[in-house]
């Protein structure tokens, strides 16, 4: 019989080998793409920190899932440090995914179309709203109804500012989203079988797939959406500023060269004219 890990040996066997090799494969940018890569995915990792922990703390607190005996060596706010570990890990599985998939930042016409951004707020404000309904219907929608209203908001921001970009390139962001969460969906129904944490019955549907708990799925789903769209949108707005930046100065120096010109044209020259008399003047007889 195996024993049960605890959720530190989880990532060890799991998620630390699969970040080594995603590793291992991302490209390797320099200059600009690089800096501004590197500093996508640390946003994206404090991002992940400030606005999953009080949610997950809350989950837990409430008995949504709990975690074996021995399995948690140190909690914090009532999150074990493996779960804190993994808001990090699973953030830059999606993103050395994106990367190593490769995606194209940059500002073009029709990224501020009304459209597509209009639709992605709509289905945000929709999730958050039916997540809060499902919340208070019925206690077996606990986890999932928390899980859309914690989404919903972040996705209708997200798509304010970048649906346009997000809904013309969006093979990248979705294989980021989809490749991660299903890797996670097979290691976390292992967990669950050897018995590391387990999902409450009574805070959820009871509908699984393969003995995983839908809302387990559908969490893996929407961390990754959220991660990979904050990622492609992150250097989104910094290019789409880069070309706002670059068409200011191309103005102020269209406007500057005008003045001269106009300067220039303001001031008449006149021709130099030699004066010669126009009456000869005969000498005075005496």
């Amino acid at each position: 019989m195996i024993p049960t890990p605890t959720y530190l040996q989880f990532h060890l066997v799991f998620t630390l080998p699969a970040l080594a090799v995603l590793w291992a494969l991302a490209p390797r940018y320099e200059g600009v793409r690089r800096r501004r890569a590197a500093a996508g995915i640390a946003v994206l990792v404090g991002i992940a920190y400030a606005y999953t922990t009080p949610w997950i703390a809350y989950m837990i607190r409430r008995g949504a899932w709990s975690y074996a005996d021995g399995a948690v060596l140190v909690r914090a706010l009532s999150i074990p440090l493996g779960e804190y570990l993994f808001f990090a890990i699973q953030t830059l599985l999606v993103a050395l995914v994106l990367h190593r998939v490769g995606f194209d930042p940059s500002f073009r016409d029709g990224d501020l179309d009304r459209r597509p951004r209009v639709a992605g707020v709509l289905v945000g404000l929709a999730a958050l709203v039916c997540g809060l309904w499902l919340v208070s219907l019925d206690a077996s929608f606990r986890y999932l109804g928390g899980l859309l209203a914690w989404i919903g908001p972040v996705l209708a921001l997200q798509w304010a500012v970048g649906g346009g970009h997000l809904v013309r390139a969006p093979r990248p962001w979705l294989a980021a989203t989809l490749v991660p969460a299903a890797y996670l969906c097979v290691v976390d129904r292992i967990a669950i079988g050897l018995g590391t944490w387990r999902v409450s019955p009574e805070f959820t549907t009871g509908v699984a797939v393969l003995g995983l708990p839908i809302e387990e799925a559908c969490f893996f789903v929407a961390a990754g959406l959220m991660a990979a769209n904050g990622l492609v949108l992150f250097e989104w707005v910094l290019d789409r500023n880069d070309r706002r930046t670059a068409a200011v100065g191309e103005r102020h120096g269209d406007a500057i060269d005008r003045v001269d010109t106009s300067a220039e044209s303001s001031v008449d020259i006149e021709p130099s004219v030699d004066i010669e008399p126009s009456v000869d003047l005969d000498p005075v007889d005496d």
